[in-house]
């Protein structure tokens, strides 16, 4: 269901096939275009960190290389990988381990590829079957890599730029000497680029603007014209049809040179932030979103951008239109669905410019609803009987007025200052869950009061009630408090010691509980008398979330997908997954519409899904009908 776009951290361009296009991620996903940008689809998972670079066979094998960086717990890692089916699978090229910040080719030489890593410069002179360290091991200066550029007639001249200063050698690295005369000191070298006319001539970006040698790099002027503001440059591409056009990417937006960096012009809004440029050949046939069809169309430019997707432009960057059909990949943070109002869902995004986006059309279109937060970040999101509702970071709750189009606190925030974790609504009574305890309103969230259930009003992590607003259902300090007569009295419950306590809860009418453990899921048909591990057909993982709809019980299991019991817990059976990337094992927020009969499924990385259950149960009764009935 979306939305659209998502971080882009590399484009790349198929040297053979023209139109094919790869886009790598922030968390390790690749996606394919085979229309020169107009749709992308996913394709595979190199490893769990970020895609710096690709680097595409410039022959018939469909070989693809990608350089990953990690951040682990004893450091930093990652390394080399090569996919030989054009994305769909990937396996270690090498240098394991190793925090891959660059990878590039030899344009004059296929074969040999440069990695730059936080450790040094390796170079491969065999397409990457075996690597050789070509900076000095330990070295204190020759470290940190973050760009490489080579020049495009000799293999053995590479420019290497580190978070300090650039460096060069020409001998494939048996020396190296440093090239910074002229660039401010300290300068984070984010991107190089060799003028294809004129080797001579070297674009450096760095933290402190854009540079240009003359010399091959033996010293640097400041090219001025991009401000001060904009002086963090990611990255810099040059035209490949015309050498004097010149694209920059910085934080605060795309700026373009005509006449090789003498004046400069921002060409996108301000506050684009831009990872990647990927100028297509002029050849190239144009395709779809009614652009008109030619043999010789003009070059097309594309950006990857931190929170957008991907930007592009056909009139060399006067006009951007998105170019992400396809490319939904989105951290969801939280969702609510409107019981009343088919297909009118609204959700909390992380990666995003929108951070609250709605769609009242199940998805054929979002909208931003952020008018009125002032900047304040939202938590949590909920489908009250009044409206939708927010959590806000720094405490308190915010109203959504459908009229307006905007947020406010419902009273006074000074005296509504806690921070809510959960709500529960009956129809005029309702919970909230809060580190400070477990509150009720009774006159639709003017006013709350404290709920006292225990002597030192613990914190509360969720909460559940019943439609008569008599069974409440919490969990504190991972365990289970419960009330059957509207909060006046309590009993605490605990799950099996093996369980290492409760996280989450649902209950339906007849008694029946289902409770996620810290690795497991569990259920009690006695009203939390008994409990019993539910494994038949469940991986042994953390339950992310979970719900429960009369005869469908659906929980997501942490990195291993959603799993659908259909018989009460007896049985459980993964729910197939779209598409073919593997993309889709973060599913893990789950929400119900009750009014269109759809569960809602967000993801960590890849937007919105709906989940019909209507059509799996008619699925499953003409699977179990004999023959010929």
């Amino acid at each position: 269901m979306g939305p659209l776009g998502g971080d882009v951290r590399a484009l790349v361009a198929d040297p053979v096939r023209l139109n094919v296009l790869y886009l790598g991620t922030a968390d390790g996903y690749i996606y394919r275009s085979q229309d020169a940008g107009e749709h992308w689809r996913p394709f595979g998972r190199v490893a769990n960190g970020v895609v710096t670079a690709m680097v595409v066979s410039a022959d018939v094998s469909g070989e693809l290389f990608s350089s990953v960086w990690t951040a682990e717990q004893n450091g930093e890692g990652g390394g080399v990988f090569l996919s030989r089916d054009r994305g769909k699978t990937w396996q270690s090229a090498g240098l394991a381990g190793h925090a891959v910040r660059a990878l590039i080719e030899a344009p004059s030489d296929r074969s040999i590829l440069v990695a730059g890593a936080l450790d040094g410069v390796f170079r491969s002179n065999d397409s990457g079957k075996s690597w050789k360290r070509i900076t000095p091991l330990g070295d204190l200066e020759l470290r940190n890599f973050d760009s490489l550029a080579i020049d495009p007639q000799d293999p053995e001249i590479i420019y290497a730029g580190t978070f300090h200063l650039p460096w060069k050698t020409v001998n494939g690295g048996k020396s190296w000497a440093p090239i910074h005369g002229g660039m401010i000191d300290d300068s984070d070298v984010l991107s190089m680029e060799v003028d294809f006319s004129n080797p001579q001539r070297i674009f450096a970006s760095a933290c402190s603007g854009i540079y240009q040698s003359e010399d091959a790099g033996a010293n640097w002027k400041k090219i001025e014209g991009v401000p001060y503001s904009a002086r963090r440059t990611l990255v810099i591409k040059q035209d490949p049809s015309n050498s004097a056009i010149l694209f920059a990417g910085t934080t605060q937006g795309l700026w373009k040179t005509n006449d090789g960096g003498a004046r400069w012009h921002r060409i996108s809004p301000k506050d684009w932030v831009i990872n990647s440029i990927l100028v297509e050949p002029s050849n190239r046939a144009s395709s779809g979103n009614n652009r008109v069809e030619t043999s010789a169309a003009p070059a097309r430019l594309l950006i990857g951008t931190e929170d957008r997707g991907v930007m592009g432009s056909d009139d060399g960057g006067d006009h951007f239109l998105a170019f992400n059909e396809g490319f939904h990949h989105r951290q969801i943070v939280s969702i609510a669905v409107d019981a009343r109002k088919p297909g009118t869902v609204a959700m909390v995004l992380a990666n995003s410019p929108d951070r609250i986006v709605q769609t009242e059309d199940g998805g054929l279109t979002w909208s931003s609803i952020d008018a009125g937060l002032n900047g304040r970040v939202v938590t949590r999101f909920f489908s009250s009987p009044v409206g939708w509702y927010a959590a806000l970071g720094s405490g308190g709750l915010a109203l959504f007025d459908s009229q307006t189009g905007k947020w406010s606190s419902p009273k006074d925030t000074d005296a509504f200052d806690f921070v809510v974790n959960d709500i529960a609504f009956a129809e005029t009574v309702w919970f909230a869950a809060s580190p400070a305890g477990l509150f009720v309103t009774r006159d639709y969230g003017l006013t709350w009061n404290v709920l006292p259930f225990s002597s030192g009003n613990l914190a509360v992590d969720s909460v559940r009630v019943s439609p008569d607003a008599q069974k409440l259902r919490i969990i504190s300090a991972n365990a289970m408090v419960f009330s059957d007569d509207a909060g006046k009295s309590w009993s605490w419950h605990d799950l099996p010691l093996d369980s290492g306590g409760a996280i989450r809860l649902e209950f339906l009418a007849n008694g029946t509980l289902l409770a996620a453990g810290r690795n497991a899921l569990y259920v009690s048909r006695d009203d939390g008398a008994t409990w019993q591990k539910l494994q038949n057909g469940l991986p042994a993982a953390k339950p992310d979330d979970l719900l429960i709809r009369d005869d469908h019980w659906l929980v997501s299991m942490h990195d291993r997908g959603l799993f659908l019991s259909q018989d009460q817990g007896a049985s459980w059976s993964r729910v197939k997954e779209p598409g073919d990337a593997g993309a889709y094992g973060n599913l893990s927020i789950l929400a119900s519409g009750v009014a269109d009969g759809l569960i809602y499924a967000g993801s960590s990385n890849d937007g919105l899904y709906s989940l019909d259950l209507l059509r799996i149960s008619a699925s499953k009764a003409a699977e179990s009908t004999p023959a010929g009935k």
